[in-house]
């Protein structure tokens, strides 16, 4: 299986000063009430009931590009037709083994999930999740969506605080580096440009810490398939930010493009994003024909779909729904003997019992 844990944890890594310094760039395009405006403008990525979104990621290691994803999200809350997606990784010749390309698109519809893999080999294989609709009704922008549950609703509060406390946090003397670009009555742009010297000290003793950690994890890894940012060593720093960014009428973001580049050993990494978010309220996501899906597998989320059997007991009534749900997301299965395994027929995990006699799935360190 792909280090992919490990590829999305260097990413948000990398980007942390992004994220962080995005906030407090938003926290002042309007001259007026724009430290208000822009916090909501932060919070409405979170929550956002229809939209079409464009996103692009790209890594670059000492100039080379390791790894660009893409995908495209139409996706409408309360429709019948929730989401359409297609998502699309392509990684260097040299960085295969660590981190795979992968094509898919997502759809969800009428209560089902419906997912379709592209494979390496021109094959296409489908996986439909009927009544995954209960584990899965959000998408990218809309993680705070509207939940009637008051837990969640309180978490989600919670969450939307900490984000308002970042940004007043990093604030500060950052909003004087704002630069208008240009405007009209329907839309205002802006920019910012930091350099070493002004990113703050606790986003590079972060990537500290974080680089530390992934280093030690990866000691036991071959070459092959070891984090090709670990050549940056344990203390890297993040050498510059770059943010180009256009909101609406109504302070929601339209446009955004940012770069930084981080430093360390002697190498340069840098990590590029674009969105772009259009046709709020108006975008309408197409419903698929499950009946033309290619290699279909249906897969019923509300039952036990699996039977286990270790050591030649049944492990039918003790395997946890949701362990079994989640690995059915992921594209596993279970087989006969506790194996879980992936679509290459790769272990990537086994069931074993908990202390309650529970049959639970554990995935091998990735």
């Amino acid at each position: 299986m792909k280090l992919t844990k490990k590829r999305m944890t260097t990413a948000i890594g990398m980007a942390v000063g992004i994220t962080l310094l995005t906030g407090a760039a938003f926290a002042s395009y309007n001259t007026s009430n724009g430290y208000e405006i822009g916090k909501t403008a932060i919070k409405g990525l979170m929550q956002n009931e229809n939209y079409t979104a464009e996103c692009r990621v790209a890594l670059l290691l000492d100039g080379e590009n390791v790894n660009t994803t893409t995908f495209k999200e139409l996706y409408d809350r309360n429709g019948d037709v929730k989401l359409n997606r297609t998502d699309k990784s392509e990684t260097s010749e040299a960085y295969k083994h660590y981190m795979g390309a992968t094509q898919y698109e997502e759809y969800v519809q009428d209560n089902d999930k419906i997912t379709v893999y592209h494979r390496a080999d021109g094959t296409e294989e489908s996986s439909v999740y009927e009544g995954y609709g209960e584990y899965y009704n959000c998408g990218t922008f809309d993680l705070m969506g509207v939940n009637d549950n008051e837990d969640d609703k309180e978490m989600q509060n919670k969450i939307i605080r900490f984000t308002e406390l970042v940004a007043d946090t990093f604030v500060g003397d950052l909003k004087n580096n704002i630069v208008y670009v240009s405007g009209d009555d329907g839309s205002s742009s802006y920019e910012m440009n930091l350099d070493a010297v002004q990113i703050p000290e606790v986003v590079n003793a972060g990537l500290s810490a974080m680089f530390s950690t992934i280093n030690v994890s990866n000691r036991y890894l071959d070459d092959e398939y070891q984090d090709p940012f670990m050549q940056f060593g344990t203390d890297p720093i993040i050498k510059n930010v770059s943010l180009k960014f256009t909101v609406d009428s109504e302070g929601r973001l339209t446009n955004a493009e940012a770069s930084s580049t981080l430093s360390g050993n002697g190498h340069e990494g840098t990590v590029e994003f674009g969105l772009k978010i259009y046709d709020y309220g108006t975008t309408q996501p197409q419903r698929v024909d499950v009946s033309t899906l290619k290699n279909a597998e249906t897969y019923d989320m509300g039952e036990k779909n699996t039977e286990v059997t270790i050591d030649g007991e049944d492990m039918t009534e003790i395997v946890r729904d949701e362990d079994i749900s989640d690995a059915a997301e992921k594209g596993f299965y279970v087989d006969e003997k506790g194996n879980v395994l992936n679509s290459n027929d790769e272990i990537v995990g086994n069931v074993v019992i908990n202390g309650d006699g529970e049959g639970v799935i554990v995935y091998n360190e990735q």
